[in-house]
């Protein structure tokens, strides 16, 4: 598949959970973040350090993304429904804090992954 053949129903298909794991949630994900998680894992080669770093910067910044994103949608119609993780008694709105508040939870991990890198790793 080429560029030009990238279309809407391909760029917002969800992946499955095992891809959320890095933060990639759906396909259009992959495009510019698997090269760029790819990148941090082969700096591990040069400096454990620095890739730890990268890596803590690179889960902070995309769940503390993710966790605007679900703000936001809050304030909007509330029509578009995420996975719901099995909760199927649950409306959009509260999927959506369930979804902001995994992302806190990957911010924290990352902000502590560059802290422990900073204090700990030589």
């Amino acid at each position: 598949m080429g560029l030009k053949d990238i279309d809407n129903k391909w760029f917002f298909t969800e992946l499955s959970p095992l891809f959320k794991i890095p933060g990639f949630f759906v396909k259009g994900d992959l495009i510019i973040l698997l090269p760029l998680l790819i990148a941090i894992l082969l700096i591990g080669f040069i400096s454990l350090k620095f890739m730890f770093v990268t890596l803590g910067v690179y889960i902070t910044i995309r769940h503390l993304g993710e966790m605007i994103y679900w703000f936001s949608h809050q304030f909007n119609a509330r029509t578009y429904r995420p996975d719901d993780m099995g909760f199927k008694k649950l409306d959009n709105h509260a999927i959506y804090i369930l979804y902001q508040t995994l992302a806190i939870v990957g911010t924290i991990v990352g902000l502590s992954i560059v802290a422990y890198s900073l204090l700990y790793l030589k």
